[in-house]
Formats: structure tokens, sequence, C-alpha cells
């Protein structure tokens, strides 16, 4: 007796689970309340441009759903979450995430920023950012330091700056964020 048996081999899209360090979005049918997460930068990670993005994404939704299906919750992409953004809305915050991860930057930051300044500001995270500093006392007596000259003015003047009373000024200039328990300073 000879038995004929056949082996099929199941890919998993690309991108499934969820990753504590990185965005992510969970994709769930509207019908069957199934849900799965993906870590969408895995995605973005794994595709060359916005075509092939959008074509990963929609492998994904179908691993979930045939039909309707939204995005029920997210992490590290509330500045721009909707039940259903657009593939290029992602796709270009993604890039924007890569661009500041390639210049030192948490995914923290970058999402508190973009939750600040909003989507017409991808990529622009290192244009506007200004310093890390302890608290706006420090930053309001770092930014007169290093923009005035203070060695002009008589000590009595010096010892006297109320540099809380400076940030009070800066604060229409500078926004304070604050990301991994740090507070960084950046431009308006």
């Amino acid at each position: 007796f000879i038995m004929a048996t056949q082996t099929t081999t199941k890919t998993q899209p690309i991108g499934l689970g969820l990753h504590d360090d990185f965005p992510a979005i969970c994709i769930q049918d509207y019908e069957t309340n199934n849900f799965k997460w993906f870590n969408v930068y895995e995605i973005f990670q794994n595709s060359n441009d916005l075509e092939e993005f959008t074509e990963l994404m929609k492998k994904a939704r179908k691993s979930v759903c045939r039909d309707e299906w939204f995005y029920s919750d997210c992490q590290y992409l509330h500045s721009i979450y909707s039940e259903h953004i657009s593939d290029e809305t992602l796709y270009e915050y993604l890039e924007s995430l890569d661009d500041a991860l390639s210049n030192g930057y948490s995914v923290s930051l970058h999402e508190e920023f973009i939750g600040h300044f909003g989507n017409s500001y991808f990529g622009e995270l290192s244009e506007y950012y200004y310093g890390e500093y302890d608290n706006t006392k420090d930053f309001a007596e770092n930014f007169v330091e290093e923009n005035y000259d203070l060695d002009s003015l008589p000590d009595i003047i010096t010892s006297n700056i109320d540099y809380e009373n400076v940030w009070y000024d800066l604060q229409h200039d500078f926004v304070e964020i604050e990301a991994d328990r740090k507070t960084y300073f950046f431009r308006q």
C-alpha cells in the first residue's frame, strides 16, 4: 500500500505581527471581526516605491478579509490615523520616519513631531529640530548664550536674567515636544 501526499506551503504576508518599536496597524474585517496586526515599517522596507507598497498592503488586507475592512487600531501612527488611511499617506509617513531614523531620531520623537506639526511636515524633522534640553529654562539659557554676546553686558545684568521669563517670549518661535522621557525643542 503506497500513499501519495501533497505538501503545500502557505506564505505569510510581509509584516505580519506587532513589533513594539515600530509603527503597526490593525486590519479588521467588518463582517467577521477577524483582525491581524501588521508592522507597516517592515512592509515599507520591503517595497521600492509607493506602487509596490500599495500591492503589499493589498496582500496584507486580503489575508484578513475579502471585502470590507478597516484599520481598528494603530501603534506609532496616531498622528495620521484614520480607519481608512490611504496607502499613499501611510507611505509618505513611513518615508518621513525612515529619514528621521537615518538621522538618529527615534520613532516616538517622529510621531510626536508629526502629531504637533501635521502631515505637511513629513520629512522635515531635521529642518525644525533645535535640540534636547532638560527643561524650558535650560533651553532659554542656552539659546541666549548662543545668540547674544553676554560678555559685553555687566555681571549685574547677566546674573539677573530670568530665563523662565525668556522662555515665555521664545515660545512663540519654538515648541517643546516630549518623547522618550526627554524634552526636545523645535523651531515653529
